[in-house]
């Protein structure tokens, strides 16, 4: 991907080469910006600098609100403005990382991180709820994700004397955990998550100071079990599960979702809400419901996109990034016969290929946030 040179929102995403260039929708829906829209634009891609907005979603209503009367008969999409306002701020310095800290934030964070040094909270992640708190208290949102909340709440207590979680496991420690690798081979336990919470009061009653988290310990244990000949064994769904899977797989096969992926993700809580989604993976559960949904009969399903369909699919969401298109849903009908002309089924219909175009942009977003 080319690197943008110039502010035009059209030029964030620009194809590599002049044939993919060529195949891209032409766009005679939105003119280029004029002068009295520029100058709202960089306006509040300013504001956005000086740090009146902490970011480019902040700011973006005020924005819209502010467009609008200049071009009533033109709605720029949320999409289009977004990208035009980060481009001017760029223009205008804003340093070009995704997540910058800023000096209040720094100075809130610091103190929270110094009392999860002293000691004041059990945890990391405790830590982090209150520094969100803090934020929000503050008037700054919380702009981070809990992520990078969490990586630099633990470099800053790091930075001011609070131990290493990681330090290597002490022979005590690895008595205790043998005997609960053990306990794994005699079946006591299912897997190291089952087993870590006894294993953590069994490492306080033996003297162990540690402050390692559950996980760490489960991991631990589940890999001296292994090298004691262990393998984790996976039960089969119960009738009970089975039979909510089957209900969304008969939804699918009726067209209410138009993929296995959308059924799963309504499916999941069900599951959850009816106690079957215990020690189960997303993945597993997709496994299940495809299984299903071909033993009552529907054939045809492919396990995935080929690579010429995710191509014409990644024209179209960079289409609608740049204001092409309103949404996924406009352009799923386009995107549907661009893949029939070019000989590639359209799973399911314009549902099946608006889902997709969802997911595509949802992708592009996240590498390339507003």
């Amino acid at each position: 991907m080319a690197k943008r040179r110039s502010g035009s929102p059209s030029s964030v995403l620009r194809p590599a080469s002049p044939s993919a260039a060529a195949a891209l929708p032409r766009r005679p829906l939105y003119p280029a910006w004029s002068e009295a829209e520029n100058r709202v634009a960089d306006r509040f891609a300013r504001a956005i600098v000086s740090g009146r907005y902490p970011n480019v979603n902040q700011a973006l209503p005020d924005c819209r609100r502010e467009l609008a009367p200049i071009a009533p008969g033109l709605q720029r999409t949320e999409d289009a403005v977004a990208w035009k306002l980060l481009c001017r701020a760029y223009d205008f310095g804003l340093p070009r990382r995704v997540r910058y800290w800023t000096d209040q934030e720094k100075r809130l964070l610091d103190r929270y991180a110094s009392a999860l040094a002293r000691g004041e909270y059990p945890k990391s992640s405790t830590a982090v709820r209150e520094v969100k708190r803090a934020f929000e208290r503050a008037g700054l949102g919380v702009r981070h994700p809990d992520s990078a909340i969490l990586d630099r709440v633990i470099a800053r207590s790091r930075a001011l004397g609070r131990p290493r979680c990681s330090a290597p496991f002490s022979p005590v420690e690895d008595r205790v955990f043998d005997r609960f690798a053990r306990a794994l081979l005699r079946s006591e336990y299912r897997c190291g998550k089952a087993a870590a919470a006894d294993c953590r009061r069994a490492l306080s009653q033996a003297g162990s100071a540690s402050r390692r988290s559950e996980p760490a310990i489960a991991k631990r244990i589940n890999a001296r079990a292994r090298a004691l000949g262990w393998t984790q064994k996976f039960e089969p769904w119960t009738a009970s599960g089975t039979r909510i899977i089957d209900r969304f797989a008969r939804a699918f096969i009726s067209g209410k979702y138009p993929s296995i992926a959308a059924a799963s993700r309504d499916c999941r809580p069900a599951l959850a809400r009816a106690g079957q989604f215990k020690n189960r993976t997303e993945g597993g559960l997709h496994c299940k419901l495809r299984v299903r949904v071909i033993d009552m009969g529907m054939s045809g399903l492919k396990p995935r996109w080929s690579r010429g369909e995710v191509r014409i699919l990644d024209r179209f969401a960079r289409a609608i990034i740049r204001g092409a298109y309103p949404g996924a849903k406009a352009a799923a009908a386009s995107c549907q016969r661009a893949l029939e002309r070019a000989g590639m089924s359209a799973r399911g219909g314009v549902p099946a290929v608006e889902d997709k175009l969802r997911r595509e942009l949802r992708a592009l977003r996240s590498h390339h946030p507003p």
